[in-house]
């Protein structure tokens, strides 16, 4: 199963385990660890089986079988399925007890053994890192060793093309003195070579003052992984993630008007969720109108988002009000969004979602005081001959303006760049913008940290750059869509985003400031 499941799938995230004896394990497994790991899968060299200890049994360079028990390769991966939303797992382990750091160096066998069992095993998926404990055999000479690691670290990342691969080292039990200079050295590590990290062995314990005992290879697992994490979290800040994006599904239990398929859209939801997984996305958006009317409307379009393998956030859209006033409070609570907006940060970038309900007659009970509000807004908008004084358009209120200009403000001062997801547009003026667009637009358009405004409400899409080159991209609505699917993944770059079109939505570059 392990084998079938690796070789068609091709989607393992596969880690390499190496060194001497702590790595190959000699702790004790207990009974509670016996059982295979679930979506980890060990490599044998030819194939795929499911990972149970003990994990060092297929090594090339082990020694005595009965002497391969329990290392911090279990641990780290099932720490790492807990910390990367279970993916399933691929585990190269490659240790033997007693080898000093030479005999891994460029040109020797382990260093090619090592080699070819990683290009042999990411065939089937992708190298994301390597997890390293080696140095009982070095302790004496910590200065040497550390300059001898960072050539090993080097040669293996030249020799698979990875110049960025994750290598994590770990800390020796300091039950001998011997080993405290090595393990104080070993921390300058990071500083010596990048995309490093150094597991601390801080309350561990040995069984015979060198190997570390059953619980102390968990503890020193968890943590190799949690090191591993932040690394690849840091390479994906630097490189790339994924979002998704839809907007307006707008569902009604209706009869289709015009190009408005309202019950026909539950279809194109359904279609369109497996090209937002494809792309693994960090997370997923709505742009708002997830409905078109009436509260018992949220059911059907919310149960099928339960297919995205990634966390939603809702954006509030005037559709969504077309409640009975005694439901309109309970719109935010359904979404899962109570407030209307909040931040959030991925990969160093500062995401806002905005409300622009906020000041509307369709968000807020007829007489209450934002619907009064709302109201006064028409009126001068109206009386100034704007084109957005509609009903169906609202508004940002004073407090959620000075919280937007807060945000973009912090960014801007720490280094970062903003992307806000909104229902509505801030341009182009073409009617369905939102209430007090250019107030906006003057408060934080300027800013260099502004990438893009990104929001519905506009059925048929459009794209505008300002003269400030902020990108202001509106999706397609779902409940008009003629193609099968309809939405977009965005990828995240350090300087760009590259908007994937789902069906008929248009494939874009959007460089930053």
């Amino acid at each position: 199963m392990g084998q079938l499941f690796a070789q068609q799938s091709r989607v393992l995230d596969i880690y390499l385990a190496i060194g001497q004896s702590n790595m190959a394990g000699r702790a004790v497994v207990p009974p509670d660890l016996l059982a295979p790991l679930e979506g980890v899968f060990l490599f044998t060299g030819a194939d795929w089986v499911a990972a149970t200890n003990p994990l060092n049994i297929h090594s090339t360079i082990r020694k005595d079988s009965s002497m391969q028990r329990l290392s911090p390769s279990y641990g780290f991966a099932r720490k790492m399925q807990e910390l990367q939303g279970s993916k399933n797992l691929g585990l190269v382990v490659n240790a033997k007890g007693g080898t000093a750091i030479e005999e891994w160096m460029p040109g020797t066998p382990f260093f090619r053994d090592m080699l070819l069992r990683a290009r042999l095993a990411a065939k089937d998926g992708t190298l994301r890192g390597v997890i390293w404990h080696q140095g009982e055999s070095n302790a004496g000479k910590p200065d040497r060793y550390l300059e001898q690691l960072g050539q090993f670290i080097t040669a293996l990342r030249d020799s698979l093309s990875l110049p960025d691969l994750p290598f994590v080292a770990g800390q020796l039990s300091e039950d001998k003195d011997i080993r405290k200079p090595f393990n104080e050295r070993l921390l300058e590590l990071p500083k010596r070579i990048p995309h490093t990290a150094v597991v601390r062995s801080y309350g561990t314990a040995t069984f015979d003052s060198t190997h570390f005992d059953s619980p102390s290879q968990v503890l020193l697992g968890e943590r190799y992984a949690e090191k591993m994490n932040q690394l690849l979290e840091k390479n994906h800040g630097r490189h790339e993630f994924a979002f998704g994006l839809i907007a307006d599904v707008q569902y009604a239990d209706a009869a289709t008007a015009g190009k408005r398929n309202y019950r026909g859209t539950l279809t194109t939801l359904q279609q369109t969720i497996p090209f937002l997984n494809a792309f693994e996305p960090e997370f997923v958006v709505s742009l708002g109108d997830l409905i078109d009317r009436d509260f018992a409307s949220f059911d059907a379009p919310l149960g099928i988002l339960e297919g995205v393998n990634a966390p939603m956030h809702h954006i509030w859209g005037n559709h969504d009000f077309s409640v009975a006033d005694s439901l309109k409070a309970k719109v935010g609570e359904k979404l899962d969004n109570p407030t209307g907006y909040y931040s959030f940060e991925k990969g160093g970038l500062i995401f806002l979602v905005v409300n622009g309900m906020d000041i509307s007659l369709e968000g807020h009970p007829e007489g209450s005081e934002n619907y009064q509000k709302a109201s006064e807004w028409m009126a001068r908008l109206e009386s100034s001959g704007a084109n957005n004084a509609k009903p169906w358009n609202g508004g940002i209120g004073e407090e959620q303006l000075n919280w937007l200009v807060s945000k973009v403000n912090e960014a801007e001062e720490s280094g970062k760049k903003v992307l806000v997801f909104c229902h509505y547009p801030l341009l182009p003026e073409n009617g369905l913008h939102l209430l007090n667009s250019r107030e906006v637009l003057a408060k934080i358009g300027p800013s260099p940290a502004l990438v893009a405004w990104i929001s519905g409400h506009h059925h048929e899409g459009n794209y505008v750059q300002d003269d400030q080159g902020t990108h202001h991209l509106t999706l397609r609505g779902m409940v008009e869509a003629r193609s099968p699917a309809m939405g977009a993944v965005v990828r995240v770059y350090t300087n760009k985003l590259l908007i994937h079109g789902i069906g008929d939505e248009v494939d874009r570059v959007l460089e930053f400031k």
